[in-house]
C-alpha cells in the first residue's frame, strides 16, 4: 500500500472494518475492465462486507476526498466504469442475495449484485419474471439494469427497467441513506435516479415489480427485399393495435456477418429480416398472430412461424447469440447504440452502410441489429486489429453514425448509456441550457463530484448558463424541503396543439390543451392514453402533469416520453425526452416536472405513449 496516494491509504485503513480492501495490481486490472475489455486501474478495490456497510464506506470516502467507481456485473457497453489511479473501485458483485419474492404482490426485493438471469430463474417457479431482459442478462446485475435503465427485446410491450422498479434504497455520495419510491409524492426522484449511470448514488437494495410469464408465446419472421418495406411493415403492425412482445431487426450485412461465425438459418438474399414475438393467453395469441401474419404475408418475401419451444429457439438463435459471436470472432469490434423514430430506420440503415463504404479501407463491415419496435439500433463495426487505418476509421464512422441519428430526429443512446464513450456527443444532443440543468442535478446529489467521476456530463462549455434556482429546487426535493409555490406558473406559451403518430404510438400535446380536448382527439383516432384521465376535462394537460398525485401521477409516470419546458432560471426553452421510446442520454430530467407544481419551470408541451384498439381481422 506504500505506493498509493496518502488519501487513498488513509481511506483504506479506515474502511477495513467495513470491507475487504485489495491493492493487488493484477486483480485491480482484471476487475477494472468490463466484458468488452474497456476499463482502467484504480488504486484500491473495496468489497463491502454487507449492504449495511456501504453507507459508512461512502461516508469515509467523502471524508478522505476519495472518488468511488461502483462495479456490478461489468457488462456495460459505453465505458461507464473507468477507474483511475487515486480512485477506489467499489465491487458490489458479491452482494447478490435475493431477499424476498412476494408472489402475491408480484415483487422481489434484492441486493444490488443479483444477476438478472438468476432473478429470472428464482421467479420462474412462481410463474413470474422480471420484465427487463437485456441480452446481457447472464452478466448484468439488477442494480446495473436500474442505473442504466436497461431495455431488451421485450421492452416494446412491457417497458424498460423504469417501468418495473418500485423502490430503491440508495447511499448518497455523502454517506446518507435515502429511499426513492414510485409512489412518492412530488417530483419523481426515483425516475431521475434510474438511468443515472452510477453518478448520483449507490443502490443497496431494490424492490422490483414482477409480471406473470405469458401462458403462450409464438414467434414469426418476415424477410424483406428492402429496409423500407420492413420498416413500413413494422409501422403497419403497430398501427393495427397489436403490440408485439418483441420486434427485432437484422440487416443484410448483419445476416451475412453472423453467417461467417455460425449457421443462423436466416435467408441470405433478404435485405432485412424482422423477428416478432406475440404472447398472452391462447386466445390473445391466436388473435394477435393472425393480425401480424396477415400484415407480413401482404408485404414480406418470406414468412416463417414458430410455435413450439424448439422452433422458437431456432428462429431466435442467430439474433440472441449475436453478442457472443462478436466476441468469439477474433476481430476487432465496436457495438454502437442509437435510436431513431421507427419510420426513420431505413434512412438510418442507409446512412450506416454509406459510412461503412466510405471507410472500407479501415473497416471490414458494419452489421445492424436492434429493437425495431423501439427504433433502437446497434450498428456493430468489425475491423482487423492489425490494420493501422482501423482506429481512425472507427472513430470517424462512429461520429458519422451519431450525427445521422441526430439528423433523423433520434438520440445518441437508447439503452447502453453515455458513459465515457458518448460524452463528446452530449453537446450535440442537448443545448447548453439542457446540459446546465443536468449539471445542476449532479451538483445537488454530489457537490464534491466523487461518485463515478468523468461519466456522462461533458466539460462545461463557455456558453453554458448557470441554473441556480433549478439546482436549489433539486436539492430541496432531495432533502424533502421542496415547497409548493402557489404562484409558480405551471404552463406557458399558449400551446394547445394536438397531434398523434399511430405508427409510433406517440402523442404530442400543447401544455395548455385541455384534458377534454385531448380525450376527444384520441377517441376520434381510435387511441387512448393512460395519462389522460376521463374526468377533469377543463384542466390543462400541463396542470395535470405539474400537480399530479396518487393514481394520476402513477399513470403519467409510465406514459410520459418527453417535455418541452421553460426552465425556471430565465424561462429558457429546453426539451427533455423525445418521441423515441428508448432514450438514456443524460439524466432523465423530465421526471422532475411530474408533480413539482412549477418548481423547475413551466410546461410548454408534452409527449406521451398511447395505445390503439386492435383491428379486426
Amino acid at each position: 500500500m506504500a505506493s498509493i496516494l496518502p488519501q487513498v491509504r488513509g481511506f483504506a485503513e479506515a474502511v477495513a472494518p467495513h470491507a475487504e480492501v485489495c491493492t493487488d495490481s493484477a486483480l485491480l486490472a482484471e476487475r477494472g475492465r468490463d466484458y468488452w475489455g474497456v476499463g482502467g486501474v484504480a488504486s484500491a478495490l473495496v468489497r463491502p462486507r454487507s449492504c449495511q456497510t456501504i453507507a459508512p464506506i461512502v461516508a469515509l470516502a467523502a471524508a478522505h476526498g476519495v472518488a468511488i467507481v461502483p462495479r456490478g456485473g461489468a457488462s456495460n457497453c459505453s465505458g461507464g466504469m473507468l477507474p483511475a489511479p487515486g480512485q477506489v473501485l467499489l465491487d458490489l458483485s458479491g452482494l447478490n442475495r435475493i431477499l424476498d419474492i412476494d408472489a402475491q404482490r408480484r415483487c422481489a426485493r434484492v441486493e444490488p449484485g443479483v444477476i438478472n438471469a438468476d432473478l429470472q430463474t428464482a421467479t420462474a417457479p412462481y410463474g413470474l419474471c422480471f420484465s427487463p431482459d437485456p441480452v446481457s442478462a447472464p452478466l448484468s446485475t439488477v442494480a446495473g439494469n436500474i442505473i442504466e435503465n436497461a431495455g431488451g427485446p421485450h421492452a416494446l410491450k412491457y417497458g424498460v427497467t423504469y417501468n418495473h422498479v418500485l423502490s430503491v434504497e440508495v447511499v448518497l455520495p455523502d454517506g446518507s441513506v435515502r429511499t426513492f419510491a414510485a409512489d412518492d409524492e412530488g417530483p419523481d426522484l426515483l425516475g431521475l435516479f434510474i438511468g443515472s449511470e452510477g453518478t448520483l448514488g449507490i443502490i443497496t437494495e431494490a424492490t422490483v415489480a414482477l409480471r406473470p410469464v405469458a401462458a403462450v408465446t409464438h414467434s414469426l419472421m418476415g424477410a424483406f427485399a428492402t429496409a423500407r418495406a420492413a420498416a413500413d411493415t413494422i409501422a403497419a403492425i403497430i398501427a393495427t393495435g397489436v403490440v408485439p412482445a418483441a420486434l427485432e431487426w437484422l440487416d443484410r450485412a448483419g445476416i451475412a456477418g453472423l453467417e461467417q461465425f455460425y449457421d443462423t438459418g436466416y435467408p441470405l438474399d433478404a435485405d432485412s429480416i424482422v423477428l416478432i414475438d406475440v404472447d398472452g393467453t391462447a386466445a390473445e395469441v391466436r388473435r394477435d398472430q393472425a393480425v401480424v401474419e396477415r400484415v407480413l404475408r401482404q408485404r414480406a418475401t418470406e414468412v416463417r412461424i414458430a410455435e413450439t419451444a424448439d422452433d422458437r429457439a431456432a428462429l431466435w438463435f442467430g439474433r440472441l447469440n449475436a453478442p457472443n459471436s462478436v466476441v468469439q470472432s477474433g476481430k476487432g469490434f465496436f457495438i454502437g447504440d442509437v435510436t431513431v423514430p421507427r419510420d426513420r430506420i431505413p434512412e438510418m440503415q442507409e446512412a450506416i452502410q454509406a459510412t461503412a463504404e466510405r471507410h472500407r479501407d479501415g473497416l471490414l463491415f458494419i452489421a445492424v441489429c436492434g429493437h425495431a419496435g423501439d427504433g433502437d439500433l446497434h450498428p456493430t463495426t468489425f475491423f482487423d486489429k492489425d490494420n493501422p487505418l482501423a482506429p481512425g476509421a472507427l472513430v470517424a464512422a462512429n461520429n458519422e453514425i451519431i450525427d445521422a441519428a441526430l439528423r433523423l430526429g433520434g438520440t445518441i443512446t437508447g439503452e447502453h448509456g453515455v458513459g465515457t464513450e458518448k460524452i463528446e456527443f452530449m453537446s450535440k444532443r442537448f443545448t447548453p441550457v439542457e446540459i446546465a440543468a443536468q449539471r445542476a442535478v449532479k451538483a445537488a446529489f454530489d457537490p464534491a463530484g466523487l461518485l463515478n467521476p468523468g461519466v456522462m456530463l461533458p466539460v462545461r462549455a463557455a456558453g453554458e448558463p448557470d441554473t441556480p434556482v433549478f439546482g436549489a429546487a433539486v436539492y430541496d426535493a432531495l432533502t424533502g424541503r421542496l415547497p409548493h409555490n402557489t404562484s409558480a406558473a405551471l404552463t406557458t406559451g399558449g400551446n394547445t396543439d394536438i397531434s398523434v403518430n399511430l405508427g409510433n404510438l406517440s402523442l404530442v400535446v400543447g401544455a395548455e390543451a385541455t384534458v377534454a380536448s385531448v380525450g376527444s382527439f384520441l377517441r376520434e383516432h381510435g387511441a387512448s392514453c393512460a395519462a389522460i384521465p376521463p374526468t377533469g376535462g377543463e384542466r390543462t394537460v400541463g396542470a395535470l402533469v405539474a400537480t399530479a398525485a396518487g393514481a394520476e401521477r402513477d399513470a403519467i409516470r409510465h406514459a410520459l416520453l418527453g417535455i418541452d419546458v421553460a426552465i425556471i432560471d430565465g424561462g429558457r426553452p429546453a426539451r427533455f425526452g423525445a418521441e423515441t421510446r428508448k432514450d438514456v442520454a443524460g439524466y432523465d430530467v423530465k421526471r422532475l416536472f411530474v408533480g413539482a407544481h412549477g418548481a423547475y419551470g413551466a410546461l410548454v408541451a408534452l409527449i406521451f405513449t398511447i395505445t390503439v384498439q386492435v383491428a379486426d381481422i
